[in-house]
């Protein structure tokens, strides 16, 4: 029973997507904080869990980092088309994940294993920061930052 709990938290995050992307979209920022905190929570937790009872699994190992990326791309999209933010903030996050992309199909097959450290989950911590800091703002004008 227990070496499903980490998957099962990861598809919790996917199901979690749609409930953020409605509450950005229907205005009311405080419940799509509180789902993108949950999805945050059952993060960390797939994460601890998997790793102190060794429950790490070749699902996991795929859909974790992807139900990350969804939902933050998902996110920030929902926030440059409503507004909140510019989209180059997008942009960026975009080509980032195409370069971490890129560099793992490089890795592949290979012997190299790339493990989580404290600066991506610091990150993460920057990400969510930001998302509720200008979910909680008026829209910024995107002329502001073409000038």
């Amino acid at each position: 029973m227990l070496k499903y709990i980490p998957n099962a938290l990861t598809i919790i995050r996917f199901l979690l997507i749609p409930i953020i992307i409605f509450y950005i979209f229907t205005g009311n920022y405080i419940l799509a904080f509180i789902f993108f905190t949950i999805s945050g929570i059952t993060d960390i937790a797939d994460g601890f869990i998997a790793r102190k009872f060794n429950l790490i699994s070749n699902f996991g190992k795929l859909m974790d980092p992807l139900a990350d990326k969804l939902t933050q791309i998902a996110t920030l999209t929902c926030l440059v088309i409503t507004n909140i933010i510019p989209i180059w903030i997008l942009i960026i996050v975009l080509l980032k994940e195409f370069i971490m992309i890129v560099g793992a199909s490089f890795l592949y097959g290979k012997d190299v294993v790339v493990y989580s450290r404290w600066y991506r989950k610091t990150r993460d911590c920057i990400i969510l920061y930001c998302n509720c800091t200008l979910s909680f703002k008026r829209p910024i004008p995107i002329s502001l930052f073409l000038e």
